[in-house]
Order: C-alpha cells, then structure tokens, then sequence
C-alpha cells in the first residue's frame, strides 16, 4: 500500500470534496477518485460515501480516518528525526532570509563562513522572502536558521540581535529638513511619505501606525519593493522612509537621506526555541554576531 493514500484520506474526510482535497494534495480531483477507489478495493469495504454534507466516512472509514491522522504525525515525527539526523552528520546549516537583507549583510559574507568554518559545517541560503513567510518556514522547520527584521515576537523563537540602525528620510534637498543632521517623527508631521507596506515589512507595522494618528497626521503610499520606495516618492515629488543601506546605494541629485532618531530598525538571527544547538550551530551564530553593526 502507498503510504500516500493516508494523506489522501485525511485530506478528503477533512474537506468533504474530491475537488478542494485534490487542490490540497496538488493533484487531479480524478486522480484522487482513481486512488480512494483502489483502495476501497484492496480492503474490500467503502470508506467515504455521498450525502448532503458532501463526501463523509462510513464507518469503516473512520476507523481507516483514525490511523491515518496516527500514521501521519509518526511519519511527520520520524522524517524530522531523520533530517535532523542527516544535518547532524552532514554538518549542513539552512538558512532563510527576508527581503533586503542582503543589502546590509550580504550573500557572499554569509557564505564566506563555509571557508572559515573549523567544525567543518556548511551553511545553505535558501530563497529570500517576506518576513512572515521567512518565520512561518523556522517554525516549520523548513530551515534551521533565519534573518528577520525586528520585531520578532513569536514565543517559540528566540533570536540575537546582529543590526539597528536609524530609518531615513529619502527628502528633496530643498526641503528645509534636507538642512538638519537629524529630524524626528514630529518633524514629519503632515507630510506625505512613502514607505513598505505593513504586511511585507514587519519593521512598518510600528511606526506606520504612529505617523497615520493625530498629531503626526500624514499620508502614506504603500509599496512591496524598497526601491519602488525610492522611485515612487521621486516621481510624486514627495517623500519617503529607507534604511541606510539604500542612502548610499541609490544616490540621487536633488534628493538626500536624514536619519529619524525616534524611528528605527534591525534585524536578528532567530531559531526554534527547542533548537538544541550543536558545536557548528553555535560556531555559526558566533560568526554572524562577529558580522553585527549597531549605529545606535
């Protein structure tokens, strides 16, 4: 029997329909159809019928539908101990990273560890992404490690802080903030600005919130990208909020950057809380603190 067809079952008892179970299993509902069907052959009694309800367990399905959900977190439970027993032996470190990371600490810096490593441990990046689907991957533990800009709030992770710094007003060098060395949130007040939206940029949802009340009072534009950032506060001839890291990356005549004192950002190294860190995980975490710069 194909260990597959427990999947099947639990998917299909759960959903009601060969259609929504099938798009879940990323097969053809009559893919699904062909294997229940197989199934209820080779036991040689039904398991789901039709009704009102949809597609339900008969009673000999139910009993199948417990063992299944049985069979399935011991196989979710014995493939974690084996990929945590080939990481152990193959010394390999995974690591997630948000979005624009890779600005202030960068791909081949990471990877230079594989080089200087004495336990002998290699550290994989995964594909970048937004900071929520980076948490969701650690807590899955679809990685070992993760870059993620702060807050990091989930109590089943821990994390160690390896950057903060001032966000920056990306100005017109004729405004008369562009003048100071520093400005703070009450100078924006009533200004329109561009910035990350908050549900890709965990780092937005803190100060966001503070600029849209009164006193401060001003108008936000929403982007996904922190160049569109850049580029969309050019055209509309207004302003917006940037790390550093893009300042100095993108200079541009007539605009300059001016650090917020009271708006700031960073990013740490999060894992699960019940992680137990091995020698080349600890040595790992030692060398990105190594990396770590804090401007305030």
């Amino acid at each position: 029997m194909d260990s597959k067809v427990f999947k099947y079952v639990v998917a299909l008892a759960d959903t009601g329909s060969y259609a929504r179970a099938a798009k879940e299993l990323f097969i053809t509902p009559q893919g699904l159809s062909s294997s229940i069907k197989r199934l209820e052959s080779a036991m040689g009694v039904p398991l789901f019928k039709g009704d009102h309800d949809g597609t339900v367990l008969t009673d000999f399905g139910r009993v199948l539908y417990r063992f299944s959900l049985s069979f399935e977190c011991d196989y979710a439970e014995m493939m974690d101990e084996m990929e945590k027993l080939r990481r152990r032996q193959s010394r390999s470190i995974s690591l997630s990273v948000s979005t624009g990371l890779f600005n202030v600490m960068s791909r081949e810096t990471i990877l230079s560890f594989n080089e200087r490593s004495e336990t002998g441990a290699r550290v994989e990046i995964m594909r970048t992404m937004v900071d929520y689907d980076c948490e969701e991957a650690l807590r899955d533990k679809a990685c070992d490690f993760a870059l993620l800009n702060n807050p990091i709030n989930h109590r089943s992770l821990l994390s160690v802080p390896l950057h903060k710094d001032m966000l920056f007003l990306w100005t017109s060098a004729d405004s008369p903030l562009a003048r100071k060395a520093t400005v703070r949130s009450t100078d924006l007040a009533g200004m329109d600005l561009v910035c990350l939206a908050p549900n890709e940029y965990v780092t937005s949802r803190g100060y966001a919130s503070r600029l849209l009340e009164p006193p401060l009072s001003c108008s936000l534009y929403y982007v996904d990208e922190m160049i569109e950032v850049l580029e969309m506060a050019m055209r509309r001839g207004v302003s917006s909020i940037t790390p550093r890291s893009h300042v100095g990356s993108f200079p541009h005549e007539g605009y300059v950057g001016v650090p917020i004192e009271d708006i700031t950002w960073g990013f740490s190294v999060a894992y699960r809380q019940d992680r137990d860190l091995s020698p080349w995980d600890e040595e790992f975490l030692a060398f990105l603190g190594s990396h770590a710069t804090f401007y305030c």
